[in-house]
């Protein structure tokens, strides 16, 4: 079963002492100016047996969407540590990202898998986030007959509640929308955006303000917010992020187009380009823009 809007976004959350510190700093000096294949090659010809190595090459790989090759290092990880919560909720998000982007027969028969090292990875750390995250649109999405269960959906969306507020309210947003209830799902993540400005330090992934922002203007609502959250994306893109700069401003070009404002669509769809100047989507919608 392919599934369509599983959350993975992949954090690196461990010490680096086995590094030493002037080799660490080459590589996070890569990574912030997101030299990201200088970093990999670095690692591969320096790091590539030692356990941070294979995680900073397993989340890269996960960044460039090479989903075999991370799945490759974090499967390394887990023969070291098994019962890392990390480290088994990685390699569960790394395969149902695979499961994205293959057919339906094929992600099928990884289903057992990711269910099974998402659900270690809360057994192990019921206080993930993540994996509670990963896990309630897992179950939410898959047919029952692939194990799909709402209830137990629920019950995931539900154990965020005390952890982290803005993911509970993002959670919720996809249980209401499961349900057709799309009021109530754009209350949620309206709230979601509240708490973020009340408190940012909710927003420990980046990602999340490409969530946000997507999310908003999936339910029609806080829609003087979405420029300033795509903003802030953008600013802050990183490695660790699944989605680009190429991506959010396509989706701003997209809801400019929408509002009928033409110097901003195209202002937007010439950045989009700048960063991906061959995709498709993107030269599509810049010729739908002239035409406006």
């Amino acid at each position: 079963m392919q599934v369509k809007r599983l959350f993975f976004a992949l954090l690196i959350g461990a010490s680096f002492s086995a590094f030493s510190q002037k080799k660490l700093e080459i590589v996070e000096t890569l990574l912030a100016e997101n030299k990201i294949l200088h970093a990999k090659d670095f690692l591969k010809e320096n790091y590539a047996d030692s356990e941070y190595g294979k995680l900073y090459l397993g989340d890269i790989n996960s960044h460039l969407k090479q989903w075999d090759s991370a799945i490759s290092y974090y499967e390394e990880l887990l023969e070291l540590k098994p019962d890392c919560a990390l480290y088994n909720f990685k390699l569960g998000g790394a395969l149902g990202m695979k499961a994205m982007e293959i057919s339906k027969f094929q992600a099928a028969f990884l289903i057992p898998d990711i269910k099974k090292y998402l659900e270690k990875a809360v057994s192990l750390d019921p206080n993930h986030v993540e994996s509670h995250r990963a896990l309630s649109q897992l179950y939410l999405e898959l047919p029952s007959m692939l194990g799909g269960d709402f209830e137990k959906a629920l019950s995931h969306a539900k154990k965020i509640k005390q952890l982290s507020r803005l993911d509970y309210c993002i959670a919720m947003t996809f249980i209401y929308a499961y349900k057709d209830n799309t009021v109530t799902a754009g209350d949620f993540i309206n709230k979601a955006i509240q708490e973020a400005k009340k408190d940012p330090s909710l927003l420990i992934r980046n990602y999340l303000y490409f969530e946000l922002a997507q999310e908003a203007v999936r339910f029609q609502v806080a829609s003087s917010e979405v420029d300033e959250l795509m903003a802030k994306f953008v600013k802050g893109f990183n490695y660790l992020d699944l989605k680009t700069p190429a991506e959010a401003y396509l989706k701003l070009a997209q809801l400019s187009k929408k509002r009928g404002n033409k110097i901003g669509a195209k202002k937007y769809i010439t950045k989009s380009l700048e960063y991906d100047a061959e995709a498709e989507v993107a030269l599509e919608l810049q010729e739908d823009i002239k035409d406006m």
